[in-house]
């Protein structure tokens, strides 16, 4: 389900890339849809998919997923 979603983002890839979260570089990049210039690397986004899944339960974001 996440990777369908990330198929919908504007990805990057190359050296000159960074995500905005965790800082790593020099690894494929997905725009953020609501805040143009802003990119997360996947293991950024997965983590802010299952965020916003748990927030919709109804549960606070703080959750441990594993």
């Amino acid at each position: 389900m996440e990777n369908l979603k990330l198929k919908n983002l504007k990805k990057l890839e190359g050296k000159d890339t960074e995500c905005y979260k965790c800082g790593v570089q020099d690894v494929p990049v997905y725009e953020d849809p609501n805040i143009e210039g802003l990119f997360f690397c996947e293991k950024c986004w997965q983590e802010r998919i299952k965020t916003e899944e748990v927030e919709k339960w109804g549960f606070e974001e703080e959750i441990p997923y594993e």
